[in-house]
């Protein structure tokens, strides 16, 4: 049904791929609360951003109480009956629907999680405490009726956990969170797959799991807590979070040098414009920390990365504006740091980034900075083949690159900036085969850089595109926006 493939792991288990065997680009944006915060031409012309801007994915919360406890359509129709998870408004998730389908007629992906963790642990992030909605008595029945609802949508990937580790303050709720695995695997597949018996159907309902950053120990990533027995995780999210100081290239290392290969991806990462702290909330976060996190992760061997905006994820109005999110959700859109995942998935697509290794030891960096290095650090990948390599330096700087690593007896030097896809003249330069240092055009505290040697003989072109060309290109009038959801005026 719809118009793109259904997606699934990579038989080498680094990426994602469609079921014809494409490799998959996955550049995701938070949009949690869309079902209950934005109205149907808002999602469209929201859509529409978003596309232009290079994402496809977005992050989508079926029942999410966070901005509304009780989690209505901007329609007001509610999503539960008496806050029963059995009682389910059919108007409700009709929208949701909706949501989906054009999604997929626009070719945009939807990970979808079928509840968020406050409605399992009964407690939200501010203290408040609230009788459990989701449990291990009703999540198997919710999760079979949603995954059939939703079993013949080919641009559905599925997520649980929602904000929360499995097990929160002591307490244990994989029971609820591998029972809603298993009623989903149900209503996707009709086939009753348990959560630690292997099956090939297990693959029809491509899952994972969304964690909380947790204060406590540091965990972060979707197997703190889970293991290879939980057979219904298909691939590994992080949350590295909206602390100041994550460096969200060591858990990407430590996940891809796990002994079983598994795609790994910073699925909430700092958002722009989000408070660094509480309950402070200054200073919100710039571009430049959503650069960071972007670049350090998929250089250091994530297969996609995950955007967001803090007027974004929650759909802020203009009458919600404060001082902690002075952007409405429409003028967030436009932001530096959404723009810039343009930038950076240009250059991604300008050589075959699917198949680079992560490579630190080709940098010499990599010895004197260590763990701990935030606004110093450089990310390096290269080609399995030899035929490009790409360096990611966070304040720009000098670097001393291991040239061994590259074929070819002539190479293409390239200094590529992030901030709006400009690039330096190419120059030549003889494949010594030793190490070698260069020199970004400037440095400095935002003033990031990603260096891009070339293989001459492979004949790449210059790296990614011009911000402002791909601006232009979208600069049309909004178009007239018609109605084509009945029921929904």
């Amino acid at each position: 049904m719809g118009n793109l493939e259904r997606l699934r792991v990579s038989k080498d288990g680094r990426h994602l791929e469609t079921e014809s065997g494409k490799t998959f680009l996955w550049m995701a944006d938070t949009d949690w609360t869309m079902p209950m915060k934005l109205k149907w031409d808002d999602v469209i012309y929201f859509m529409d951003k978003r596309i232009q801007q290079g994402f496809t994915v977005l992050q989508i919360v079926a029942l999410d109480p966070e901005m509304d406890h009780e989690m209505r359509t901007p329609c007001g129709e509610t999503a539960l009956f008496d806050y029963d998870l059995s009682r389910r408004n059919e108007k409700y998730f009709e929208y949701l629907d909706w949501i989906i389908d054009t999604a997929d007629e626009k070719g945009l992906y939807v990970m979808l999680l079928p509840a968020w963790g406050q409605l399992v642990v009964g407690e939200d992030w501010g203290g408040g405490t609230y009788e459990k909605t989701v449990t291990a008595e009703n999540a198997y029945e919710y999760g079979d009726w949603i995954g059939q609802r939703y079993k013949d949508r080919d641009n559905i990937i599925w997520c649980l956990g929602g904000d929360r580790q499995p097990i929160h303050k002591g307490v244990s709720y994989k029971d609820v969170w591998r029972k809603m695995a298993e009623g989903i695997g149900h209503g996707v597949t009709g086939k009753d797959l348990k959560w630690n018996v292997p099956d090939p159907d297990w693959s029809r309902a491509l899952m994972t799991c969304h964690t909380c950053f947790e204060m406590e120990t540091g965990k972060y990533s979707t197997m703190s807590y889970w293991d290879d027995g939980d057979v219904w995780i298909d691939f590994i999210m992080l949350q590295s979070g909206h602390g100041e100081k994550t460096q969200n290239y060591i858990q990407v290392k430590a996940d891809y040098d796990r002994e079983r290969p598994m795609p790994i991806f910073d699925g909430e990462p700092a958002y722009e414009q989000m408070p660094s702290g509480w309950p402070e909330l200054f200073p919100l976060h710039d571009e430049w920390i959503v650069r960071k996190r972007a670049y350090w992760s998929l250089f250091a061997g994530a297969f996609g990365h995950t955007y967001g905006h803090s007027s974004v994820w929650c759909m802020i109005s203009e009458k919600e504006r404060d001082e902690g999110r002075p952007y409405s959700w429409f003028e967030a859109l436009d932001r530096p740091g959404a723009w810039q995942m343009r930038v950076l998935t240009d250059l991604l697509r300008s050589r075959p980034f699917p198949d680079v290794v992560p490579c630190q030891e080709m940098i010499g960096h990599n010895s004197s900075c260590g763990e701990g290095c935030l606004d110093d650090h450089r990310q390096a990948c290269v080609d399995r083949e030899g035929r490009f390599a790409m360096i990611y330096l966070s304040s720009g700087g000098t670097e001393k690159v291991d040239l061994s690593r590259l074929k070819g007896d002539t190479l293409c030097v390239w200094w590529f900036d992030p901030r709006n896809g400009e690039c330096s003249e190419k120059q030549e330069i003889p494949n010594t085969g030793s190490w070698q240092d260069f020199t970004s055009p400037d440095q400095g505290d935002r003033k990031d850089w990603v260096l891009v040697l070339d293989d001459k003989a492979c004949g790449f072109g210059r790296p990614g595109r011009l911000l402002e060309e791909v601006k232009k290109e979208f600069d049309s009038p909004k178009a007239e926006l018609k109605k084509v959801f009945p029921g929904w005026e």
